[in-house]
């Protein structure tokens, strides 16, 4: 009887410990609600460019990988819009997007496999030497 009592004791014992140390493995797995938010970066500027000039806007990529896409639009004096070019880089300056067909609005979209400084680059040259107005609308989403 002593030994039954002590066998089912002990069967009790692992029992327990075997229970308490699945509970610890499922509570340290990452629940839906306990996994940080991927949070989507909005980029939406405004400025003028001066004839002549060149203008850039950086944002940051804070996490990688992830799909950078949004617009551009320009406007101008006397019915030109058009800007003469525009280029968007990575942190290394490898161009990731341009265009340079003369165009007053754009898109793009692109895979960001870097994080850090990323440039939109505006350029307003050539024979018309007039202020253009830039509204650009992008947003950053990490995968």
């Amino acid at each position: 009887m002593k030994k039954s009592v002590l066998l089912l004791g002990g069967a009790v014992v692992v029992a327990v410990a075997v229970a308490t140390l699945l509970t610890s493995r499922e509570s340290a797995r990452p629940d839906s609600k306990q996994t940080a938010e991927v949070k989507t970066t909005r980029i939406n500027k405004e400025f003028d460019i001066a004839g002549g000039a060149v203008q850039s806007v950086s944002f940051e990529a804070p996490r990688v990988p992830g799909t950078l896409s949004g617009k551009w639009h320009s406007t101008g004096k006397g019915g030109n819009d058009t800007l003469s070019g525009f280029t968007l880089t990575d942190p290394s300056d490898a161009v990731l997007d341009s265009s340079f067909k003369r165009s007053s609005s754009g898109s793009f979209q692109v895979k960001v496999n870097a994080a850090g400084r990323h440039t939109f680059v505006f350029e307003n040259t050539g024979h018309k030497q007039a202020a253009r107005h830039v509204m650009l609308d992008a947003e950053f989403k990490p995968d």
